[in-house]
């Protein structure tokens, strides 16, 4: 079955789907298809790519992303292939790192005002023109992450249990469960659980393990892999997860996965009714909570006042409004100091 196959599409044209948009880097490639119905309603399309290859920089290792607006929705797909051999934990670990630390998306100020709007709240940096991976409110991340079946089980044992379909003990050694478990890797996603066989070593062209003499014996591993991370984790559901059956040119077996996604996709004439009446109740809260002092008098007249006497005249001072005030005599603009003794404090309701 393929994209717009005519035994679907000809009669109910709503299902053809368009390609949005593509990025490859090297030997990785992810595209994004939308249903032609939904295509007006695909906007800030952005795509970048993280080489952590050769060098900590060729793109021989690494992810080439895509991120959109869908609906009120802001989503990104992040393709990667990690460090391969089955003693590298640490490396694709870091590898992971660089990918989801260094992959920025430049989709402009008014397009994360935009977010920001639409209730999007991982997005609350106002000045900004980027995005990074974590500033979506759903991500899924897909490819070769190359992580294996711990080193304690040997190879032998490995292949008999992926051949026989007993996953238990497998599951129980993979190195991906083992780094997310510790929280060292792809911390804040999920994944469904791994019920098909693994996905590698294969002679290409079919359904069998690569034992033949001639080639170097591996370890099967569940090494392709399709987790997601969400800020509303009940806004996903996975459907399904597995293994493609069908024999290919690689050596690895393509997985697949179907999801129910929940969208955001805001009443715009609500939003802006309900910020009118924020922004009211704000206005109305700051001239609730404004200090307001009163005097009993505005001037002070101590007459005619001789060399060494004591002349005191009271003023009263007091806290009118709702809220603490404080208050402080200032000397005038042309003074240094204040010539009378003064003391800073908080008012209350009480008067001074």
């Amino acid at each position: 079955m393929t994209l717009n196959n005519p035994q679907f599409t000809q009669n109910d044209p709503s299902r053809s789907y368009v390609l949005l948009t593509q990025k490859s880097m090297v030997g990785l490639l992810i595209c994004v298809f939308v249903k032609g119905a939904h295509k007006s309603r695909s906007r800030c399309v952005s795509a970048a790519s993280v080489g952590v290859g050769v060098g900590g920089f060729l793109g021989n290792k690494g992810g080439a992303s895509i991120r959109l607006q869908f609906y009120d929705s802001t989503l990104c797909f992040v393709c990667s292939h990690l460090a391969a051999h089955r003693e590298n934990v640490a490396g694709r670990n870091a590898d992971f790192a660089n990918v989801f630390q260094k992959t920025s998306f430049q989709v402009g100020e008014e397009a994360i005002r935009e977010v920001i709007r639409s209730g999007s709240m991982s997005h609350w940096v106002i000045g900004s023109s980027s995005v990074g991976i974590q500033d979506h409110d759903i991500v899924f991340w897909l490819g070769d992450l190359n992580y294996r079946i711990d080193e304690s089980m040997g190879t032998e044992k490995v292949l008999q249990l992926s051949e026989k379909g007993t996953f238990d003990e497998l599951r129980s050694l993979d190195q991906l469960n083992i780094e997310r478990a510790a929280g060292r890797v792809f911390v804040g996603f999920e994944e469904g659980r791994l019920n098909f066989r693994p996905t590698y070593k294969y002679q290409p062209g079919t359904d069998m393990y690569e034992q033949r003499p001639d080639k170097k014996l591996r370890a099967p591993a569940w090494c392709d892999r399709i987790l997601w991370m969400a800020q509303e984790p009940n806004y996903v559901q996975q459907l399904t997860y597995g293994r493609s059956e069908e024999p290919n040119i690689s050596d690895h077996k393509a997985v697949y996965s179907t999801f129910r996604v929940t969208v955001k996709d805001v009443v715009q004439q609500k939003r802006e009714a309900i910020y009118t009446d924020l922004m009211r109740l704000l206005d109305r809260y700051e001239n609730q909570t404004l200090p307001v002092v009163g005097l009993d008098r505005v001037s002070l007249d101590f007459g005619e006042v001789h060399y060494g006497q004591s002349v005191t005249l009271p003023i009263q001072i007091t806290n009118t409004g709702t809220v603490i005030a404080q208050y402080r005599l200032v000397p005038k603009l042309d003074e240094v100091r204040l010539a009378i003794h003064i003391m800073v404090g908080a008012l209350y309701e009480d008067c001074i």
